[in-house]
């Protein structure tokens, strides 16, 4: 490790070397069989009783969130219907349609039930705890591996699947996500260092935490160390970025943010990005027209002739290449995987200039997401809609960048869920971004990430003045695009 150079690797060799872990792991998530759905509680009486209206339908709801929490932990978002729910709840149909909408009303009801609750009692732990951050930070993480030891299916809903409950799905858990980072930027203020880290150095220390309880919840409990081990792991991810030489990268970069913002914004303004070249090549134009569809319309209202139509293709072109949506949309992922892992694919990584080269190879990944909006939106967002199978091209996807970025480290990391850990920091970055529909600014946030993945292994020091370094001026927009790394806007 270190300083010899990579001889040959196909991106597609890397997915797949990845692909027999992170893809086994992805599959073996906590979810089981569903069986013959049979009911959890016991229905209240028929006829008269001594219960309130009130008290009723506050009995019926608490039943069907506890439903909707067992349902998803046997199929998933995807697998999970109202007639599995109200069975496994014991109410009737009608019961469920007067307290929700839809199945996703009460999936998102439950999870912000689940995500308050939790945040509460993660600040309840922190503030109890006497003593040094870490000891503070450590209960409040010993607090929440309490919780997966307790309720796994309740996590498994927050972490796991909220991301697959469509666009609003995103939203509840950006929104619980962004609670987790104000804690943590008031846990760092409250160091002896006070440190005043950058928001998206905080936003990927809590994508890395994000990515180690995933990676955590997918295994099979017979795999794991214990939550006890998961909360060290936590505890040691988090502690890795708590140096005064943080507060000095904050004020040296502050300023270079500022400018590089004020770069994108003043070189190429608000035009959309989402217009790609049509290539001559049915099949490219094909995967290019289903992205551009899922990315404005429902995936499953989607039909073979409205995406040979968008791709200007007949449909007997597309049935010579595809055999359905489903096959195009699983084509077209793995086309931006493989434009990805060219990218990642470095020989420098594995050098003894392994810092410098993840430093420039996230600026290029942030620089191809920035240009291309739609693959970035693609891979942080609509494949977690589209099915498992695309969620775990997606996972794995992610897992074998994190490797190939931190397989030629001089050190190893203290800690198992290391390359977990960088996958959720630049995934969660990428889907924070896609949000708020600022894609365009990824770019000038490579550094924050550069710093994010290069910390644990190199110290936060080092990591510091890899990332302040003076890069090469940048040329005018019409000099070079590609070459001076700002981004079409969204």
């Amino acid at each position: 490790m270190g300083s010899g150079r990579r001889t040959s690797v196909s991106p597609r060799d890397a997915r797949a070397d990845r692909g027999t872990k992170s893809g086994s792991r992805a599959k073996g998530s906590a979810r089981i069989s569903s069986g013959r759905v049979a009911p959890l509680y016991k229905r209240l009486p028929h006829g008269p009783h001594r219960l309130e209206r009130v008290e009723v339908i506050h009995n019926q709801r608490a039943r069907i969130h506890g439903a909707m929490v067992e349902a998803v932990a046997r199929g998933g978002y995807e697998g999970t219907s109202v007639k599995q729910v109200i069975g496994l709840a014991g109410v009737s149909r009608r019961s469920f349609y007067e307290q929700f909408a839809n199945k996703q009303e009460c999936f998102l009801v439950t999870f912000d039930l689940i995500a308050r609750r939790e945040l509460a009692q993660i600040k309840e732990a922190y503030l109890a705890a006497d003593g040094s951050l870490e000891e503070r930070t450590g209960a409040a993480f010993r607090r929440f591996a309490q919780t997966i030891e307790d309720e796994r299916n309740t996590v498994v809903l927050a972490a796991l699947e909220a991301q697959r409950a469509g666009p609003a799905g995103v939203l509840h858990l950006r929104k619980a996500t962004s609670a987790c980072e104000q804690m943590l930027t008031c846990s760092f203020a409250e160091s002896p260092y006070a440190i005043q880290l950058p928001l998206p150095v905080v936003r990927g220390i809590v994508g890395g935490l994000h990515g180690i309880a995933s990676a955590f919840l997918r295994q099979s409990p017979t795999e794991e160390p214990g939550c006890a081990g998961l909360a060290e792991e936590m505890l040691r991810w988090t502690l890795l970025f708590q140096s005064p030489a943080a507060q000095d990268m904050s004020e040296r970069m502050a300023a270079g943010l500022a400018a590089r913002m004020r770069e994108i914004s003043s070189a190429y303004g608000h035009r959309l990005g989402d217009a790609e070249e049509p290539s001559r090549d049915e099949r490219t134009r094909l995967l290019q027209g289903i992205l551009r569809l899922v990315t404005h319309d429902d995936y499953s209202t989607l039909s073979a002739p409205q995406i040979a139509d968008e791709a200007n293709v007949s449909i007997d072109a597309f049935c010579e290449l595809f055999t359905d949506k489903r096959d195009c949309f699983l084509a077209a992922l793995d086309m931006i995987g493989d434009e990805l892992l060219a990218i990642a694919a470095d020989p420098d990584l594995v050098s003894s200039d392994w810092a410098g080269a993840v430093r420039r190879v996230l600026a290029a990944l942030m620089r191809y997401l920035a240009d291309h909006p739609l693959q970035a939106r693609t891979i942080a967002q609509e494949a977690f809609f589209i099915g498992s199978e695309a969620v775990e091209r997606t996972v794995e996807l992610a897992q074998s960048i994190a490797t190939l970025l931190t397989e030629g480290t001089p050190t190893e990391a203290d800690g198992r869920h290391t390359t977990d850990a960088v996958a959720g920091a630049i995934w969660h970055t990428i889907r924070c971004q896609v949000a708020s529909g600022r894609v365009e600014l990824l770019p000038a946030l490579s550094d924050h990430l550069a710093y994010v993945v290069l910390a644990p292994f190199i110290g936060a020091e080092a990591a510091v003045e890899i990332v302040t370094e003076e890069r090469r001026p940048a040329r005018s927009p019409s000099a070079d695009a590609d070459e001076i790394g700002v981004l079409q806007s969204t």
